[in-house]
């Protein structure tokens, strides 16, 4: 990670940092445009470096442990990551890379496993996408229409990974690389068909991608949880291990809660 200025220092912790939604909602999908833009403030401040997927894996792999760097990505492509995260990414030279609903794009966030309670907003369009990946940002497939694949036959399953991979490949002309899970969700027989078409995805474990980490399940961070600058700040300095670790561990045990104490089993957060 980093020193207590930010500074890198050795170690093979990868933060992958994770948003969805930019706007002012206050949901735990959202964090505000002002607060993503202070997040990069303190980023190049610190002279930290932002990585590609790919080559953040091959790093890990080769044991070349990445100090001084993270991985941002935003999942389900927002129309807002347009308006708010690409203008402040090519000001300080940062890539990213967006996860994109690919039957979505151009609608909004309406798809069929969508919760009641959370807001629709407007998805990127095609082009935007374009521009965006002619600027040097990155795409990859979170789907065809963002459904739990555990849940589908193993047919329907490869159907909605491969859809969204040739759909993406098809408007940047260029392979894609990268995999999310929608809602995190996958088993082994899911992360078998991701295998044939990618080298790699990403789950929701909260926790930092390391050397030992699954090509096939990276650990992020979502930045729902560390949103404040002052947290932040913790990431930056290597102090926010135990914050982290402690809210995983809430986070996993809420769908055990969920099922011993009533109320249905899905995904309370609506999408990621």
């Amino acid at each position: 990670m980093f020193d207590r200025d930010g500074r890198p220092r050795g170690g093979g912790d990868l933060p992958i940092l994770t948003y969805h939604s930019l706007d002012d909602s206050g949901s735990v999908l959202s964090v505000s445009p002002s607060v993503f833009a202070e997040h990069m403030r303190l980023l190049h401040e610190a002279a930290i470096s932002t990585l590609s997927i790919p080559a953040a894996a091959k790093a890990l792999r080769d044991g070349q442990e990445p100090a001084g760097a993270v991985v941002i990505t935003f999942d389900d492509g927002f129309e807002n990551v347009y308006q708010h995260a690409y203008p402040v990414l090519r000001h300080y030279g940062f890539t990213a890379t967006v996860f994109l609903v690919t039957d979505y794009c151009g609608k909004d966030n309406s798809w069929p496993s969508q919760a009641a309670h959370v807001e629709r907003r407007p998805l990127l369009r095609w082009a935007q996408v374009k521009e965006m990946s002619q600027a040097g940002m990155a795409f990859g497939a979170h789907t065809h229409t963002h459904p739990d694949l555990t849940r589908l036959a193993l047919r329907d399953a490869e159907a909605e990974i491969v859809a969204s991979k040739c759909a993406i490949e098809e408007a940047v002309q260029r392979p894609v690389e990268s995999f999310a899970y929608p809602y995190g969700a996958y088993d082994e027989s899911v992360k078998r068909l991701t295998a044939a078409h990618f080298p790699l995805a990403c789950s929701t474990r909260l926790d930092f991608a390391t050397p030992g980490s699954d090509p096939l399940a990276l650990e992020r961070l979502d930045m729902y949880y560390l949103r404040h600058p002052r947290l932040f700040r913790r990431l930056l300095s290597g102090e926010a291990r135990t914050y982290i670790r402690l809210r995983r561990l809430a986070r996993e045990a809420r769908p055990m809660l969920v099922g011993r104490f009533g109320g249905t089993q899905g995904h309370p957060w609506g999408g990621t």
